[in-house]
């Protein structure tokens, strides 16, 4: 594997370090989404049903913040930074957080036909908001969905991507065939 010699060294410094160094490098520097991740994955199931009601909350107040609308690189950070608090629960509400994700498809197409999650650039090829972070995670929320419910939610989410105006989530319809 040929990785730049800054990468080497890091990597060097890390397997050099204890068990002990390594989860307090992990607790001192690591993200807040990695600490509620961790967390949603070991929680109950009345835990998580709580968890992924506030995260749906904020998802709906970002769907309808019209400063967020009007700023898609703030509105793709602050909605990816929701969805990351429910990665740890989607083996526990796989059907809740596939819902929220077919809704957040259908809002965000409705933004664009009211005029929103548009470039301020029009002098580039791309006009519009599209989000591969956003497609990534939604696709492989579907890769972990267990297999009894896999091929009705790919067909649910193929047919409303099919439906789709807007290009939004292209790369996403076009990756759902491998599954």
């Amino acid at each position: 594997m040929n990785r730049p010699r800054s990468t080497e060294n890091i990597e060097n410094y890390l397997a050099a370090l204890s068990k002990e160094e390594l989860i307090s490098l992990v607790l001192k520097l690591a993200p807040q989404a990695f600490f509620d991740a961790i967390n949603a994955r070991f929680s109950s199931k009345s835990e998580a049903k709580k968890i992924f009601k506030k995260v749906e909350k904020e998802i709906d107040s970002i769907l309808a913040d019209e400063r967020l609308l009007y700023a898609p690189s703030k509105f793709e950070e602050k909605l990816l930074e929701q969805l990351e608090k429910l990665r740890g629960l989607w083996d526990k509400l796989p059907a809740e957080i596939g819902g929220l994700l077919l809704k957040l498809i259908q809002t965000v197409e409705q933004a664009f036909e009211d005029g929103y999650l548009y470039l301020t650039r029009y002098d580039t090829e791309d006009e519009y908001f599209e989000s591969e972070a956003v497609n990534d995670y939604i696709f492989r929320f579907v890769s972990s969905l267990p297999t009894e419910m896999k091929t009705g939610y790919t067909e649910e989410l193929s047919i409303l991507l099919e439906g789709a105006l807007y290009s939004t989530f292209l790369s996403l319809s076009q990756r759902l065939p491998t599954l």
